[in-house]
């Protein structure tokens, strides 16, 4: 996109004044599934430099400037916390005659889950008064019509399975004003668009709900992606030139033909075909997921005959193979160009791993399926879901920041479930989504995922933002105690959870919220959260802890046991210091359960990380990369990163020992590899990078902090002192 949506900390992103309105088609009904074009004709004549806007709609824009595409959006919030862009259109501008176009999307009850909404509306202010002058919507004309070519085709759900994406399209294009975006299109017909609402503020009282709020994220970005492969055809011969875009396909009249084309590997974004002719024809694309997924979202298109049409998917869709299904009427189609439009939020990854195959392979898949789904939220599933969900963003949220140094899709995914927040003062499970879905483990993690964004990134302004809802959680469980256990008992919102696991997750939480109040300055709430914490361990360890198997039971009955429990009892501190090493022995001589998740994983390896009993870390490698060998949907997941944030932790041994990753600690244990190389990106944006060879037990190579890092390697039981720089390390 030739302009982008800007940080909020840049001063632009507020304009001088609001006094643009909210603006439809005044004709359409506002929460019915339309599809509305908005155009703004104007002169430039005296007018250079930049030319700022503030953009938002109700649900989604595309954007054009002079016929180009500039901007999507806007970024997902909720109605208390509406996002707008701000676009700097200065360079795409000319002296004379302009022209700025907007599509906007409103799905109505065919809108993906993770949409809110109000009405259909367009909402754009200049950023002084001069370009407010121009450009504003509801104070200057626009001219509107609703795009009559396009409707919802539903998704084909298995057994009401569920799916939160986004529907796929019905194009009937005959209907469509082509060129309607360009300068020269006439558009004397079109309705004058109405303003239905004026402008307010997040943080204010208002009686529209959409209370805007500057994006608090760095921009999208979008590539060309050619398809790899075609890997099946019937009924044609196909040029191996076209999935360059160099060569055409041409569909003879009254034929039927399929296709199969493969992005060679699960991929996100926009595909974009470009044809010519088809009158009658119709093309349809089935998008397929790269593991079996009984969910079938198409999109159909009825070509209108024209020359060099192009056609873009409304949303998102995520794919590894498309199936083509063309039929020809009385006309011959000719296929020009397909190609995804590749979509992901902007960064730069500067990390790098190797130390063995498997190893590798995780790295590698892990950090794809983690970048797939960083888009204007932390996505966990992008092909059927497109939601973000707490318990999951921690893991993908801090891969990327591992990645790049941003760590912006973190904290928005903090701060926007501390938005959800019910008025018991619990958070929800996902969010933004329009639902009610909430669980008592979800709020706890996100009290951990603040803590290690806090040792990642120090950030002492959100930290204490967020400290009341910590205290709402945790006042929540202390307000359910079981009378017959004193462990926590039977609250709303705890569903199956058995009594052992959610006491290590709530005794856990408890010492993570200790050492957010000390950091925040809190020193009451610190100490009484420990001394809450500390009798709490006694009375768990007394009513489920095994002596005999020296691990901690799922239920005071001591009948079955989990690793999860166990590493989550280790991490809480719960198991006396000379235990530790036996405990997580045991644990993990344990088989894992079928349906040990990758969440589950993450304080497994965590615990191991911390205690130091690594030596089994390869072999729950293998068993990672087994599953992704058997392409189990697991491994298309962003949190399949949590092999990545481990391969960091574990085999590289980088570890934040204080906020901001001010100290570290590097502890690798290459386990089969007798080199690891590693690079993770600092939160000051420069590279912690390890160099390490591993022979007869001993260790050489090179470490490099940034300057003003200090900390300790560790090599079995021994240590140096590290500091800033590169340092030679032989032990």
């Amino acid at each position: 996109m030739a302009a982008k949506a800007q940080a909020p900390e840049l001063p632009h992103n507020m304009p001088r004044q609001w006094d643009a309105r909210w603006i439809s088609d005044g004709a359409a009904a506002p929460a019915a599934f339309g599809v509305y074009l908005f155009r703004k004709q104007f002169e430039l004549l005296n007018y250079s430099g930049p030319f700022v806007i503030h953009i938002t709609a109700d649900n989604r824009y595309r954007l054009y400037v002079n016929g180009q595409l500039v901007g999507l959006g806007p970024a997902r919030g909720d109605l208390s916390n509406w996002n707008y862009e701000t676009i700097d259109i200065g360079p795409l501008l000319k002296y004379g005659k302009n022209v700025v176009a907007a599509e906007v999307v409103n799905y109505g009850n065919s809108k993906p889950r993770g949409q809110f909404t109000a009405s259909a509306g367009l909402l754009i202010q200049g950023h002084t008064a001069q370009e407010a002058a121009i450009i504003n919507t509801g104070t200057t004309s626009w001219q509107v019509m609703e795009d009559p070519s396009i409707d919802v085709l539903p998704v084909k759900t298995n057994n009401n399975a569920f799916y939160g994406a986004y529907p796929g399209d019905s194009i009937i294009a005959q209907y469509h004003p082509w060129g309607w975006e360009q300068l020269n299109f006439k558009d004397s017909s079109w309705n004058v668009a109405t303003a239905t609402a004026g402008v307010a503020l997040q943080g204010n009282s208002a009686n529209d709900w959409r209370l805007l709020s500057p994006r608090p994220i760095g921009p999208l970005k979008q590539d060309r992606q050619n398809f790899t492969a075609i890997t099946a055809t019937q009924g044609i011969t196909i040029d191996p030139e076209f999935l360059k875009g160099t060569a055409a396909i041409t569909v003879p009249a009254k034929r039927k033909i399929r296709l199969q084309v493969d992005a060679g590997q699960q991929t996100t974004g926009f595909p974009e075909m470009l044809i010519s002719g088809g009158l009658d024809a119709s093309i349809k694309m089935t998008y397929q997921s790269a593991y079996h997924h009984p969910n079938q979202l198409s999109d159909v298109i009825h070509p209108d005959g024209g020359i060099r049409r192009k056609f873009t998917p409304s949303g998102y869709r995520t794919f590894r193979y498309i199936q083509l299904d063309i039929e020809t009427g009385k006309a011959p189609l000719t296929l020009l160009d397909y190609h995804n439009v590749y979509t992901q939020y902007e960064l730069k990854d500067k990390s790098a791993f190797t130390a063995n195959a498997v190893a590798d392979s995780l790295w590698n898949n892990g950090k794809h399926a983690a970048l797939l789904g960083a888009q204007d939220n932390l996505y966990n599933d992008p092909f059927n879901e497109q939601l973000q969900y707490i318990q999951d963003a921690h893991i993908q949220g801090l891969a990327i920041a591992f990645f790049s140094g941003d760590d912006q899709l973190l904290r928005n995914a903090l701060v926007q479930a501390d938005q959800s927040r019910i008025p018991e003062g619990l958070i929800r499970s996902r969010y933004p989504s329009d639902d009610r879905l909430l669980n008592i483990t979800d709020a706890l993690t996100w009290i951990g995922t603040l803590q290690d964004y806090l040792l990642y990134k120090g950030d002492k302004a959100l930290a204490k933002q967020l400290f009341p809802t910590v205290r709402n959680i945790l006042d929540w469980i202390e307000r359910y105690p079981d009378p017959g256990t004193g462990l926590p008992g039977n609250m709303p919102y705890r569903d199956s959870i058995a009594s052992g696991p959610l006491t290590g997750q709530y005794l856990y939480a408890l010492r993570q919220a200790a050492a957010i109040a000390g950091y925040c300055d809190k020193g009451p709430d610190s100490l009484q959260w420990n001394r809450t914490a500390d009798k709490l361990r006694e009375v768990w360890y007394q009513q489920c802890f095994d002596g005999d198997k020296g691990m901690y039971a799922e239920t005071p009955a001591k009948k079955s046991f989990s690793r999860y429990t166990n590493a989550m009892a280790v991490l809480a501190q719960a198991v006396p210091p000379r235990q530790v090493k036996n405990t997580m022995q045991r644990l993990l001589s344990e088989k894992p359960a079928a349906d040990e998740s990758l969440r589950e994983k993450y304080y497994l390896f965590k615990a191991m990380q911390e205690t130091g009993v690594t030596a089994t870390f390869p072999a729950e490698l293998e068993y990672l990369w087994k599953r992704k060998e058997e392409n189990s949907p697991m491994m298309y997941q962003s949190a399949a990163a949590v092999a990545n944030l481990f391969l960091l932790g574990i085999t590289a041994g980088i570890q934040s020992t204080s906020p901001d990753f001010k100290t570290v600690l590097i502890a690798p244990d290459p386990g089969v590899s007798s080199q690891v190389k590693a690079t993770m990106v600092h939160p000051d944006g420069g590279l912690m990078e390890v160099d390490l060879s591993f022979k007869n037990n001993r260790v050489t190579g090179t470490v490099k902090l940034p300057f003003g890092v200090t900390g300790k390697f560790r090599w079995r039981s021994k240590e140096i002192t590290l500091n800033g720089g590169p340092q030679e390390i032989s032990l």
